[in-house]
């Protein structure tokens, strides 16, 4: 009798144990697979088994025609735009593109001057790296957009100052916000300033290193190379071809990286600047640049939107201001270079607005309003920046 019990047991735990196991197999989430030992990441050609991805829309002018590719939940979908198909946009993706601007009846030009006056309120971010969820939260919480993503800023003017691109997952989101908001933002008498940084130009020039998985599987479905979806015959490439390097707004500089004491020496103006950047770098093939000596000092360490030297303690306050005094300006804002939070240096006269975004954690925005700084915080607190307007 006790040998039937303990074989009843034992066959009872077995059981058991089998059981779990089954249940514990079976649970485990595509999700948790092992990571390659040698690549140390997943292969991305099973990125899109393993998630629900939509991307897009991307716009490619081929053959006279207007083609628009999209991903919903993995699929690849494509619709050729006619007459007033233009809705489309509107219907599938919730905001609208007119029928001029789709067809690029005007050609897109760049004003290269890009020098703004008598702007008594504005807010800049800087290097958001496809972390659009936080951008949302910092523009919701300082009043830049309402809950519906709608421009909300009235007459004040909003700088990205460069780094949309590259590391995070919502790169092509954050595009079609900026470019929605800054039509909205004109129709408000505000503007939208989209100031090109060093992950910008490494798109539009092939260099992919930096892209999330996202973006290569995106390319392969589509039978192209992620770079493909900016260039010249695409619709957010003629758009991003338009941007500036250098952006002044009342008494301020704007440059992603900063102005190195070596090319200040060069006595360019913005608008040269703008100019150079546009004919001789974006969109050129690597070995141009290199071969030649101005464009390769242009996208060199030394360059604005390659430079760190602001934060080796290497530059003078006396350089500063001979930086300055060529720019005919007061103050440098500067992203590129991530810190905790934004900070002024030298007397106010470098501020420094790379917080971090690119984690996706938190952030700041750098806020001028009745001729005072702040910092402003992802909850929506402002903190008083000391630095002199005047």
């Amino acid at each position: 009798m006790r040998n039937i019990i303990l074989k009843k047991t034992i066959c009872f735990f077995l059981g058991l144990f089998l059981l779990i196991l089954i249940l514990s197999f079976n649970s485990v989430d595509i999700e948790d697979e092992p990571i390659d030992p040698v690549l140390n990441e997943q292969n991305n050609a099973d990125f899109f088994k393993n998630r629900n991805v939509t991307d897009g829309p991307y716009i490619f002018y081929e053959s006279n025609k207007i083609v628009v590719r999209w991903i919903k939940k993995n699929r690849l979908i494509e619709r050729t735009i006619t007459g007033d198909n233009s809705r489309l946009f509107k219907r599938k993706f919730g905001f609208e593109i007119s029928s001029g601007n789709l067809k690029q009846e005007t050609p897109d030009s760049t004003d290269y001057s890009q020098n703004f006056q008598n702007v008594e309120k504005f807010i800049a971010i800087s290097d958001i790296h496809g972390q659009f969820d936080l951008f949302k939260k910092l523009l919701i919480n300082h009043g830049v957009a309402d809950e519906n993503l709608n421009w909300n800023y009235g007459t004040g003017h909003l700088i990205v100052l460069g780094d949309i691109f590259d590391r995070g997952d919502k790169v092509t989101e954050l595009l079609w916000f900026v470019y929605r908001v800054e039509e909205q933002a004109i129709q408000a008498g505000g503007k939208v300033h989209y100031i090109l940084g060093n992950h910008e130009l490494m798109i539009l020039n092939n260099d992919c290193r930096y892209i999330h998985d996202k973006y290569i599987s995106s390319a392969n479905k589509m039978n192209m190379v992620y770079s493909q979806f900016y260039d010249e015959n695409t619709f957010l490439g003629k758009w991003l071809r338009t941007k500036p390097v250098l952006v002044t707004i009342n008494d301020i500089l704007f440059v992603h990286a900063g102005i190195s004491p070596e090319f200040a020496s060069k006595r360019y103006t913005p608008e040269q600047t703008n100019r150079l950047f546009h004919e001789n770098i974006i969109g050129k093939s690597w070995d141009n640049i290199l071969n030649d000596s101005l464009s390769s000092f242009l996208m060199d360490d030394f360059g604005p939107i390659w430079y760190r030297g602001y934060f080796k303690s290497n530059v003078s306050e006396y350089q500063i201001d001979s930086i300055l005094s060529c720019l005919n300006t007061k103050h440098i804002v500067v992203g590129h270079t991530s810190l905790p939070n934004i900070i002024s240096f030298i007397n106010g006269k470098i501020i420094a607005i790379d917080s971090n975004i690119k984690d996706g954690n938190s952030g700041e925005v750098l806020i001028f309003e009745h001729g005072e700084f702040y910092r402003g915080t992802s909850n929506g607190d402002r903190i008083r920046l000391d630095v002199k307007s005047k």
